[in-house]
């Protein structure tokens, strides 16, 4: 490969690798994470793809066969799906246990939307900020319209659902968005108001419930997996001359009032149900609830299964408008971000601190596999410091009672202003101080502890021979003990 930038020959050497486009069931990439679901997986088809060039690891989990690349995992995406094009059904699905068939819908249907979402926590952060400097900027223009802006995506959000939903779904795109728009009218909030005031609405008989959807997670995703289940079989039932007009039809009158009536209220009150289920053991336990989460969450990354958080992280937002779960989500971001750099302080080998320092730039923007899977768990200390520094950071958090009051998509140390807010000023104190414990503590736990550390060292000798040092160890081909 001429390079980790040649993308185009990466796709194709993965896809070849994995046996072809007619073994690829479905496929769809997350920040960091190209997301394969095959017919079976070929044998040593791990060992050679996690040997090239600019593949960082791959993880067999969730019913997924995941190669994990980093921030450029889109140009690699693109590149495959020009490859595989709309062939990649062909091969028939695994049969895959409950728990893999969630995981691997919360990751297919949440992972392209999770960069729009931050970018609006980012802006509602921001203008946080900004009210703090003046109490009369709330009342600009300025701010109404960027305060709109920055809600418009968690206002439309069932959209978003619809159009990554039906591609993991396999249905048309247009009817689900159709679908989902249904949820947000206006006249739908406007007749929930009027049944959450008591008055009494029904539909073919049934009464109304007063579930409102806008920023819903969980109904617009079902009622997607129920409009699929419809659509093939009004598809195989009607004759072709009709089935272009009759299909979306059919397919609306059915799933909009079935959403309304059934799938709606139960999802919703599911959602609330485990949101509130979450917050009881926070309220109860807040220090156990911070030191498990800041200290599992990058385990949990590892194995890819973080995105099942988001409905009940939004479903927080939602019900509450704070969550404390991204709170101590950060401390842990910040806690591998902090190991990252203790290697890159502590190692003597080049190439190592050049790997170090990226991952750890990286995980500034909220992005820790790079870290974890180049640097820390490779050599497995600095990743057991990183989890014990943002657990003992994510306590001392609690104790402020710390809290993010907007969303942010992909919590790390660009997120802690999410914590701001006037009627808690210690919420910011505690986020920042809590992410500076996990900082100090985690980069001194690796100074101390240390790993087993590249032979190549960058010597303390001249420059002639240090060249000539340089010049054996690259004809040896060291390389990283693992």
């Amino acid at each position: 490969m001429a390079g980790i930038r040649d993308y185009a020959t990466l796709a194709k050497n993965i896809l070849n690798e994995v046996g072809g486009q007619q073994n690829i069931v479905n496929f769809s990439r997350c920040a960091t994470r190209l997301r394969l679901v095959l017919g079976e997986t070929p044998a040593g088809a791990k060992a050679r793809i996690q040997h090239l060039p600019g593949v960082i690891a791959v993880v067999e989990n969730g019913g997924q066969f995941q190669v994990v690349i980093g921030t450029h995992v889109d140009e690699v995406y693109r590149h495959m799906a020009d490859l595989v094009g709309d062939n990649h059904r062909a091969a028939s699905e695994p049969k895959r246990r409950v728990l893999d068939t969630v995981i691997a819908t919360m990751s297919a249907v949440f992972a392209p939307i999770v960069y729009i979402l931050a970018a609006a926590g980012i802006l509602q952060g921001m203008l946080i900020v900004a009210t703090q400097f003046s109490d009369t900027f709330t009342t600009t223009g300025t701010y109404s319209v960027l305060n709109f802006m920055s809600w418009t995506p968690f206002a439309f959000l069932p959209v978003f659902i619809a159009i990554t939903a039906s591609r993991h779904f396999r249905c048309n795109t247009y009817i689900a968005v159709l679908c989902c728009c249904a949820l947000i009218n206006p006249e739908w909030t406007t007749l929930a108001g009027k049944i959450a005031a008591g008055e009494h609405i029904t539909l073919l008989g049934l009464p109304l419930a007063k579930t409102v959807y806008t920023a819903s997670v969980l109904p617009p995703l079902f009622l997607v997996w129920v409009l699929a289940w419809v659509e093939h079989r009004v598809v195989k039932w009607l004759p072709d001359v009709v089935s272009a007009l009759f299909t979306p039809l059919i397919c609306f009158v059915i799933v909009v009032p079935l959403t309304l009536l059934a799938i709606g209220p139960v999802t919703s009150w599911a959602a609330s149900g485990i949101a509130l289920g979450y917050n009881a053991l926070f309220h109860a336990f807040p220090a156990l609830a911070a030191g498990i989460i800041g200290g599992v969450w990058q385990i949990i990354v590892i194995f890819g299964v973080h995105w099942g958080i988001t409905p009940v992280v939004l479903a927080d937002f939602d019900i509450n408008g704070h969550d404390s779960f991204q709170a101590f989500q950060t401390v842990a971001v910040v806690g591998q971000m902090a190991a990252a750099f203790g290697c890159f302080l502590k190692t003597r080998n080049r190439e190592l601190k050049t790997r170090a320092m990226s991952a750890g730039v990286t995980a500034i923007f909220g992005i820790t596999e790079p870290a974890i899977y180049g640097v820390t768990l490779r050599y497995k200390k600095p990743f057991i410091c990183g989890c014990i520094g943002g657990a003992v950071g994510a306590v001392v958090t609690s104790l402020f009672g710390s809290l993010y009051y907007a969303y942010a998509g992909l919590p790390g140390i660009l997120t802690i202003i999410n914590a701001i807010s006037p009627s808690s000023p210690m919420s910011f104190i505690g986020e920042l101080v809590g992410c500076g414990v996990a900082i100090v503590l985690t980069i001194g736990m690796v100074m101390v502890v240390g790993f087993d550390d590249p032979v190549d060292e960058i010597p303390a000798t001249p420059v002639a021979e240090m060249t000539t040092s340089e010049t054996t160890l690259s004809a040896s081909g060291n390389q990283p003990t693992e």
